[in-house]
């Protein structure tokens, strides 16, 4: 990744770019802190409830859109502070976030 832009189209393709108000791993630290201050580590919550749940209204990351939640997770779990478990969509995608 470079700046604050990607390519998000087919592998090998350069026809959509995503980009970010923010970068992913700062995402990913405000959804973290916010789970550890809250206590909903080790809770497993949908990708819908971080993104439009009552427990987020409010927060920065509230209404973030779907790619962007996706990859600030993505970098939680390669950091080995967090778990993806994959469902059907989005809606049903969860996640575990570790103190």
């Amino acid at each position: 990744m470079l700046g604050h832009a990607v390519w998000s189209g087919p592998k090998g393709t350069k026809e959509t770019c995503l980009v970010y108000w923010r970068k992913p791993d700062v995402w990913a630290n405000m959804i973290h802190q916010w789970a550890t201050d809250r206590g909903f580590c080790n809770t497993v919550l949908t990708l819908y409830e971080l993104a439009n749940g009552d427990d987020t209204v409010g927060q920065e990351f509230y209404n973030l859109d779907p790619a962007t939640l996706r990859r600030s997770l993505e970098v939680l779990q390669s950091q080995g502070r967090a778990q993806l478990f994959v469902g059907s969509s989005d809606d049903d995608t969860g996640v575990k976030i570790f103190p």
